[in-house]
């Protein structure tokens, strides 16, 4: 899953002014819950922070467990259970908790030495455009594995363990290596004569990163909104004014260079998408020229159905034969303004992105969750412990 950029952001400032605080991550759900797995909150002595709230003040029962029984710089596992009314106000309020489940929500404390930081280690992940994976123990019976004993896999090869059983260990370092081919989370029990052992499987994914052909009036919303969902973007544009650096500086980046330059920047990326509007016909054919031989996900081009048929017949190509190619771009949404198409084009690349069809919420079957997180168990030979 993508970890939320302010999440992610407020922990990087944590760390570099030695702010002390927790992670409280959800590591399971049985039942309803508005928030996955992986979401998190984090909490300092006074206030706790979340990707949508950027403060609130600590006065539930969260507050007064987390830092007392996290003393000893184990984590621990809590499970709340909404339906009998065990979730305080803090963890409704982060987490958005529904009325008819149960949430098993980890807390430890950052910055423990030799412990893995998980939002470091995905703050690398996404900063290099990598994906990675960290598998947590959750629920052991089995007395040398630790609740929060940690596997974790970063695309490329690095990784990184702290379970002192090497059959165990090689079990969820294979099944971190899925959850990076998949890009899906899961939970999974490993059963054995010693005992079972619990995990959450966590996959992360860079956010997607926008590459916006175009500097336009229209494309500055564009770039708002994605920024606003937490999305990398980059603007790119064959020279750059004062003006428009003024324009563009909420993009993560400002792309001057050639087509073929920008196909070697999108070839970079996990998840690249891009929305094609110059406003000028031979740099968008040019554009549009390089982007189907790239891996761009998602290739939006605004502008009428027929101008864009005009240069892919110029082209060559035939827009049926690439379903990433999407012109005009957008959902119909009857959106007129320039900030009403930006949203057109977002929720279209949204879809697109999580695969599944554009459609009211009201006219789904079934669980909101279009991919419920499964969960797995695995029958292991034996746990042989490791001495250290």
């Amino acid at each position: 899953m993508t970890i939320e950029r302010p999440i992610l952001d407020a922990a990087v400032r944590m760390r570099r002014q030695r702010d002390p605080h927790l992670i409280a991550t959800v590591v399971a759900v049985r039942g309803s819950g508005c928030r996955r797995p992986g979401a998190r909150m984090l909490l300092t002595q006074f206030r706790w922070l979340t990707g949508v709230a950027t403060g609130g003040q600590l006065a539930g029962e969260l507050a007064k467990q987390a830092w007392s029984r996290t003393r000893s710089g184990d984590p621990i596992v809590i499970s709340y259970d909404s339906r009998a009314g065990d979730a305080d106000d803090d963890l409704r309020s982060a987490f958005g908790l529904g009325c008819e489940g149960v949430v098993d929500v980890m807390i430890e404390r950052a910055g423990i030495p030799g412990r893995l930081d998980p939002l470091e280690f995905a703050s690398a992940c996404i900063r290099m455009q990598q994906r990675g994976a960290i598998v947590t123990v959750i629920r052991s019976h089995v007395p040398d594995i630790k609740i929060g004993s940690r596997v974790a896999v970063r695309a490329g090869g690095d990784a990184y363990a702290d379970v002192a059983d090497a059959i165990l260990t090689t079990a969820m370092m294979a099944d971190a290596r899925a959850a990076i081919a998949s890009g899906d989370s899961t939970n999974c029990t490993y059963n054995s004569t010693g005992g079972s052992v619990e995990v959450f499987v966590e996959a992360i994914v860079p956010p997607p990163r926008m590459f916006v052909l175009g500097t336009g009036h229209d494309a500055v919303p564009v770039v708002q909104l994605a920024r606003t969902l937490g999305w990398d973007v980059t603007v790119c544009t064959d020279s750059v004014s004062e003006s428009t650096r003024r324009r563009f500086g909420h993009a993560d980046e400002l792309l001057v260079g050639a087509p073929a330059e920008l196909a070697a920047r999108i070839e970079e990326c996990d998840r690249a998408v891009a929305v094609v509007m110059n406003h000028d016909y031979e740099l968008d054919r040019a554009h549009l020229a390089m982007l189907v031989k790239t891996r761009a996900r998602y290739i939006g081009v605004l502008g009428p159905r027929g101008r864009t048929s005009r240069m892919l017949d110029e082209l060559g190509l035939v827009a049926q034969a690439d379903p990433r190619l999407h012109a005009p771009v957008g959902l119909e949404l009857g959106a007129e303004t320039p900030q009403e198409v930006a949203l057109a084009i977002l929720a279209e690349v949204q879809a697109v992105l999580a695969h599944v069809p554009a459609q009211s919420l009201r006219e789904h079957v079934g669980s909101i969750h279009e991919r419920p997180l499964p969960r797995i168990s695995y029958e292991i030979e034996t746990l042989v412990t490791v001495a250290s």
